[in-house]
């Protein structure tokens, strides 16, 4: 397509202003009564959905602990939190759910920054700055191939990314084996990796079900550190702290079936070390 001179555009936007105001609708009143009718549309629809959701709620319950059922618009409102559960799966909100699903491609921690900030950001700004970067008064889509690739393209990998993400596993709860409530809970190693036997689903860190570190691996990581992940000997943990949750991890990563992991001939000490580090570390298994 050949060059515009700045006559030559000023001339045809000249003609086209010609052309709309001989043939063209004026602002008032067609555009405000197309935005009144939408908004008016929008109000009834949010209002309609009020009304449906309050009549389908159940009776108030007798006991100001439990919620109150509603209809398939979901709940009045659901049991007040228990604090101290073990068994809650915490996810986000259904809008974040891309944000939770490129947290679980890109789980190294150097590749956070990248997964949570710079990717939705580089798609919004080039959303926004794509008609300043594509000004030519092309219409036709045929002819405008990369900015409909660009605007279809990127909603569908929304809305790929937040139905992966709402299907991601569930979390459950920690089971009873020495130190499992310790890497779950009181050292909150589950926040960063998954381990299936402590119920605990953290993509941040490397998934210690597949990865099945052995005993003196576990330790040192554990104790020194190594990347994002911090020295816990330096926050205070004690040997027998720090021993408990390497036989731990080197015992039940991997673990099928009930049975061991594949690295639990490696776990020195363990479970003794759990035993010797506290109750918070025992567990209901210690010294079996």
């Amino acid at each position: 397509m050949p060059r515009l001179t700045a006559r030559e555009r000023r001339e045809a936007y000249q003609r086209e202003h010609d052309f709309q105001v001989k043939t063209g609708k004026a602002f008032f009143p067609y555009a405000i009564f197309h935005d009144t009718v939408a908004s008016l549309v929008t109000v009834v629809l949010i209002m309609g959905m009020s009304i449906i959701w309050w009549a389908d709620f159940g009776p108030v319950p007798d006991d100001p602990e439990a919620g109150r059922a509603g209809g398939f618009l979901g709940p009045a409102y659901e049991n007040r939190a228990d604090p101290g559960t073990e068994e809650y799966d915490p996810r986000p909100e259904w809008y974040f759910f891309f944000l939770f699903q490129l947290l679980r491609i890109f789980k190294e921690p150097e590749m956070l920054l990248f997964a949570t900030i710079i990717i939705p950001t580089l798609l919004m700004v080039l959303m926004m700055a794509w008609p300043f970067i594509d000004r030519r008064p092309e219409r036709r889509v045929s002819r405008r191939p990369i900015a409909m690739v660009l605007a279809v393209a990127t909603p569908v990998a929304l809305m790929f990314l937040t139905w992966e993400g709402s299907k991601a596993p569930a979390v459950g709860a920690a089971s009873d084996h020495p130190g499992a409530a310790a890497f779950a809970n009181f050292q909150p190693c589950g926040t960063c990796h998954t381990l299936a036997d402590a119920g605990t689903g953290g993509t941040v860190g490397p998934n210690l079900d597949t990865s099945n570190p052995d005993y003196a691996t576990a330790l040192a990581i554990i104790a020194d550190g190594k990347g994002a992940m911090p020295a816990f000997k330096a926050q205070g943990l004690t040997d027998d702290q720090l021993s408990c949750l390497a036989g731990y991890i080197a015992t039940w990563a991997g673990a099928q079936a009930g049975a061991p992991g594949p690295k639990a001939p490696t776990a020195e000490g363990y479970p003794d070390s759990c035993t010797a580090a506290g109750p918070d570390y025992a567990g209901a298994g210690a010294g079996g």
